[in-house]
């Protein structure tokens, strides 16, 4: 499954380069635009969907989760995953658990997420997770320093994140592709 993981790492990364700029930051009139996590997810497997070919797994947008034997009970038993790429009842071919949150997020929220990624991973058996922060807050540079923050306060002190099980994308700009980030 890493060969196949590797190929859904650069389809994302693909997807990214090709969301316009109002998805990226909605425009709102009379106002500033802004980032919302909904509008870029839905452009985001959109042009997943473009690029996906003869990829042999199904993307899915906010699968429910609420009647899976695999998460009654559980601390996500009403999570809907922002995507999920895996074979539609086939455990053993969950390829991934993807969540998006804009740069603007705070580190709470980058937690829950990790937090979320790392359960899917360890009980619900998807190979990977996908964390996808997208834009850019003033002052980042190249080298995303204050999103390494963020993330570095977000896994802080935290046994319930597996990294090890989870890779972090940042896709700062309309236009480029989105770019591993090491932790």
């Amino acid at each position: 499954m890493e060969r196949e993981f590797a190929v859904l790492e650069e389809k994302i990364a693909d997807a990214a380069a090709r969301i316009g700029g109002q998805y990226f930051q909605l425009p709102v009139a009379d106002a500033d635009s802004v980032y919302r996590e909904r509008v870029y997810c839905y452009e985001l497997y959109h042009q997943l969907r473009c690029v996906w070919q003869e990829f042999p797994f199904s993307l899915g947008g906010e699968v429910d989760k609420a009647r899976h034997p695999h998460f009654r009970n559980g601390p996500y038993a009403r999570s809907k995953p922002d995507l999920l790429v895996h074979e539609p009842g086939n455990m053993d071919r969950n390829l991934a658990c993807v969540e998006v949150k804009p740069c603007s997020g705070g580190a709470g929220e980058f937690r829950d997420d990790l937090k979320k990624l790392t359960w899917f991973c360890h009980h619900a058996r998807y190979h990977r997770g996908v964390f996808l922060v997208y834009g850019a807050q003033e002052g980042e540079t190249r080298e995303y320093d204050l999103l390494n923050a963020k993330l570095r306060r977000a896994v802080q002190d935290n046994g319930e994140i597996d990294l090890a099980r989870i890779a972090v994308f940042a896709h700062v700009a309309v236009g480029q592709r989105a770019e591993r980030v090491n932790l």
